[in-house]
């Protein structure tokens, strides 16, 4: 029985490399090289902006908001990320609320990485010795200069591990945005390959993109713990 037929470049003995396939479409795979860029970016701050106050809402003395913020924390990290950013674009329209496909991925991949983000935040403020709390209360220092001189500066070292490999899932979660019409890295991608039949040499070239994207995030963790000190000494 004759067997499929071979996609052009394709012998016996294996895959012709082509890879000027990859230049030829250089410019939409900037371009969605950018909208990635951008989508993950607007994530990894929104979802940190709105963590910390979830986080501190969470170690309140009032029930509510501790109450609130435990629920945020418990769906967010209980329903999928695909299911959220389902939720924001197709879901908001049916009661009045209208969000392009950018925004809209971003609001989906933001709630979902806030509640991962908010328990690595308070378990960085728990790991503060209440002493340290006391000490500086009996200073007279308010509440928001306590956060900010010696609370925070202290539960970073707690913080920046776990939070940073959440950030990089976050900058590879940003794939699915292509789920929701948004033209970024791998959407863009799988078109191509629709097209060219050459998937090697492009998801070679986008897994080395997410690589490259990814290897920042992470030399940015290592020069934040060194601006602030935070390397634990080595034993």
């Amino acid at each position: 029985m004759a067997g499929a037929p071979r996609p052009d470049g394709a012998t016996r003995r294996g895959v012709v490399m082509d890879w000027a396939v990859v230049l030829d479409n250089r410019a939409a795979l900037f371009s969605a090289f950018l909208t990635t860029l951008g989508l993950a970016g607007a994530t990894i701050v929104l979802s940190v902006l709105l963590a910390f106050p979830l986080a501190l809402m969470r170690e309140a003395r009032s029930r509510p908001p501790r109450l609130a913020a435990a629920v945020f924390s418990w769906v967010m990290r209980a329903v999928p990320a695909l299911t959220l950013l389902f939720l924001t674009y197709f879901g908001l329209p049916q009661i009045g609320i209208y969000l392009d496909a950018i925004p809209a991925a971003i609001a989906g991949l933001t709630l979902s990485a806030a509640g991962y983000n908010m328990e690595y935040i308070r378990a960085g403020l728990r790991a503060v010795p209440a002493e340290q709390y006391e000490a500086a209360r009996s200073l007279g220092m308010g509440r928001w200069l306590l956060l900010r001189r010696v609370i925070v500066p202290q539960a970073l070292r707690t913080i920046m591990p776990p939070l940073t490999s959440n950030l990089t899932l976050v900058m590879k979660g940003s794939s699915l945005a292509g789920m929701v019409a948004v033209t970024e890295l791998t959407g863009e991608g799988m078109a191509l390959i629709s097209r060219t039949y050459r998937p090697f040499e492009i998801l070679i070239t986008i897994g080395i993109t997410y690589l490259l994207m990814n290897g920042v995030l992470i030399w940015a963790q290592h020069r934040i713990e060194e601006r602030f000190s935070l390397r634990r000494p080595s034993a």
